[in-house]
């Protein structure tokens, strides 16, 4: 019986011991406030996924309308798809050379120009046209403008009568193609033009109809930084009248066709506002 007693409190004494030896788990602490993992799913959702900012008002863009048509770009800004697109909604002013028809506008030596020696040419006239092409649309342009001519002055100690031309020009322009810095298009347009060559002396007066149906080739100068300003070159067919005193002359033909200088009379120079 001792015996078994004595065993009896060896396993109760090895047990209690085993039991103290293992360490207590340490204590949960909770995470702080304000830290991820406190975060409202809501919050971490708006975090994740920004509203986009509101644009300034700076960063708006004014399309022109066709009232107030925007100004025409420099080399310094944005460029339009083509020079022409360009001045479209503005007004250009031109100015042309206008060739007098069949019968030259001569004034007579003594009277309306210095006499010369024998031999010596008539003294002609040169007549020039300012216009305005205003393009309404991409495609149409209304064309408008003016011929002219005035002249006068004294031959040592003669005076020498003023002569006097002017008429009024319309027509379209329908385009019918551009290409960044060029524009054809065609012109149709219609010229009246009264002459005088001076007072009784000079001869009677001069009455001109042209009808032209003409090509147009117009060069913006874009390339170089001014797509307000361009040069151009006009050829087609034409159909004149001129009626001087008792003669009645018409013709029909080509324009700035009979020569190189007759192509090149018919550059014109324009400029948009």
């Amino acid at each position: 019986m001792r015996i078994i007693r004595i065993a009896a409190l060896a396993v109760a004494v090895g047990w209690s011991a085993s039991a103290l030896a293992q360490a207590p788990s340490s204590p949960v602490t909770p995470p702080p406030l304000g830290s991820a993992a406190t975060t409202s799913p809501g919050a971490a959702n708006a975090a994740a996924h920004p509203a986009p900012a509101a644009p300034s008002a700076s960063s708006e863009t004014v399309a022109p309308t066709a009232e107030h048509p925007g100004p025409i770009p420099t080399a310094d800004q944005t460029p339009a798809v083509s020079d022409h697109d360009a001045v479209v909604g503005h007004v250009g002013i031109q100015a042309s050379r206008f060739d007098p028809g069949p019968l030259p506008l001569t004034l007579q030596p003594g009277v309306g120009c210095p006499a010369g020696a024998a031999g010596t040419p008539p003294c002609d006239v040169t007549m020039g046209a300012l216009g305005v092409r205003y393009w309404w649309t991409r495609n149409l342009a209304f064309n408008g403008g003016a011929v002219f001519a005035v002249g006068g002055g004294r031959a040592a100690m003669q005076s020498l009568d003023t002569h006097v031309g002017i008429g009024p020009i319309v027509g379209l322009t329908l385009l019918l193609g551009n290409w960044r810095h060029l524009a054809i298009s065609a012109n149709p347009e219609l010229a009246y033009v009264w002459f005088s060559p001076g007072g009784t002396g000079a001869g009677g007066s001069s009455t001109i109809l042209a009808l032209r149906a003409g090509l147009e080739a117009e060069v913006h100068l874009g390339f170089i930084g001014v797509p307000a300003l361009s040069v151009g070159l006009l050829a087609g067919m034409g159909f004149q009248y001129e009626s001087a005193g008792d003669t009645r002359v018409w013709s029909i033909g080509v324009l700035g066709g009979d020569s190189i200088w007759g192509a090149l009379s018919n550059i014109f120079v324009r400029y948009y506002l």
